[in-house]
């Protein structure tokens, strides 16, 4: 893999902290030197200045510690300079928030220029007029177009027309823990079969601990980070796709029954903190930081937040692992699941076409090699292919996954590619399956007859 210098990342900090602009989370920014008062009429301003409107999930607040972050504000800062004419107001919130409200803005006509797409949204923002049609412009410049990872844009893809460039790559279900904790219960490794980490959670439930703590009151956890992987583990992803083909997989199948089934059954033997749909994905955090628990299941952007925010004794335990084989499930035992699931896209409103051309370049070089580089160097996952890092600087964590990863094989994170009202579905499904509130054949019935609604 190639290298570069350190010198890249203290550069590209050093600059943001001295043009990062002030404001809390879900405030709107112009962060050039255009007045805020300023009349917008459209995409072009009498005075000839254009204004580019951005939602995102991803917060200035938060450079420094996570690398997509600091390569993303650094390549907006960096762009905003080079185009003086143009004022970018930015809005940031945290993902949950986020998600919300692009949905109304969608429905209400008011789709900002540019939006962060979530693959599992690709039909519904299609159908619906939000999002366009961009693969003109990245068939015309096939350099950049073919510098992403293999299937990077898929998601993204409606009747072979593209409406996305991926942010970023992520693995969604890997497996934090604390092996110092594991080996107290007669672990030097993370359990290899499925009857090890029962007996685990027998053993940590005697010492009054969690075996996994999950903060699944924004509901998308336990779908994205656990059961995209442990559903691909009974069902294959043969399966998977079907599902996404409607050719023939439904989810009241066996052997997707049977991935609910296991899910709750870890539920009822105790291995999860008793409020788990009331804690938050940032919360869980801290219950595991402060050893309340032995491990999380999050996703690749973790592994900065445990180099940059853990205790220096939970930061120097903490081991990666997978999911341990399941009983009775398919041929292949070592996936995990993982892919692009976030995409940068251009919204309908943008009707002129100086204002498209200057928006398709932003989102380039937000997407682009040095955003990658920039987010490589601090321990993240790229969705370009061959980003360059000085492989000695970045967190150790960061190289002990490119590790474990080597023989992994990576399958769907299912909200990258279901239908949003399928996924929602299950994700609120779940919140009552892990608390013995609602049947995995209950479950099963409800998220397929959402599925018939949508084919």
């Amino acid at each position: 893999m190639k290298k570069r210098l350190v010198t890249l990342l203290v550069a590209a900090v050093m600059a943001l902290s001295l043009i990062g602009c002030g404001g809390s989370d879900g405030e709107t920014k112009p962060i050039n030197g255009s007045s805020e008062d300023e009349t917008d009429t459209g995409d072009t301003e009498s005075n000839g200045e254009i204004e580019i409107d951005m939602l995102v999930h991803v917060s200035r607040s938060i450079v420094g510690e996570s690398g997509f972050a600091t390569g993303f504000y650094t390549a907006l800062d960096d762009w905003i300079e080079k185009h003086p004419d143009v004022k970018v107001n930015i809005e940031e919130m945290d993902q949950t928030a986020y998600q919300t409200k692009i949905n109304s803005l969608g429905a209400s006509g008011d789709i900002p220029d540019v939006f962060m797409l979530k693959g599992s949204w690709t039909t519904t923002f299609v159908d619906n007029g939000w999002a366009m049609d961009i693969t003109e412009e990245l068939d015309a410049d096939s350099e950049w177009k073919d510098s992403y990872i293999a299937g990077g844009f898929d998601p993204a893809i409606k009747d072979d027309r593209i409406y996305g460039v991926p942010q970023e790559s992520m693995t969604t279900g890997v497996i934090f823990y604390n092996s110092e904790m594991w080996k107290e219960i007669g672990y030097d490794e993370f359990p290899s079969t499925w009857d090890e980490l029962l007996d685990a959670v027998g053993k940590f439930k005697e010492k009054g601990i969690a075996t996994f703590v999950m903060g699944n009151k924004p509901n998308w956890p336990a779908e994205s980070c656990w059961l995209s992987t442990l559903g691909d583990r009974f069902t294959g992803t043969d399966w998977t796709y079907s599902i996404l083909e409607g050719n023939g997989a439904k989810f009241t199948d066996d052997s997707f029954v049977k991935a609910l089934t296991t899910f709750q059954e870890l539920a009822e033997a105790g291995a999860f903190n008793e409020d788990i749909n009331s804690i938050d994905d940032t919360e869980q955090n801290s219950v595991y930081f402060n050893k309340k628990a032995a491990a999380i299941i999050q996703g690749t952007w973790f592994i900065p937040t445990v180099d940059t925010t853990a205790p220096d004794d939970v930061k120097s335990a903490t081991k990666l692992a997978i999911l341990p084989a399941v009983d009775g499930g398919s041929d292949d035992q070592n996936t995990v699941s993982g892919g692009a699931a976030w995409f940068l896209s251009m919204g309908t409103n943008v009707k002129d076409a100086k204002k498209r051309e200057l928006v398709m370049d932003l989102i380039k070089n937000l997407t682009d090699e040095r955003q990658a580089d920039i987010t490589a160097s601090m321990g993240g996952v790229t969705a370009w292919a061959e980003p360059e890092y000085d492989a000695e600087s970045v967190a150790p964590l960061y190289n002990e996954y490119l590790e474990l990863m080597k023989d992994k094989i990576s399958v769907p994170i299912y909200d990258a590619c279901m239908e949003a009202s399928v996924i929602e579905t299950m994700n609120t499904g779940l919140q009552s399956l892990l608390i013995g509130e609602k049947t995995p054949e209950d479950l099963a019935e409800e998220i397929q007859m959402e599925q018939d609604m949508v084919q």
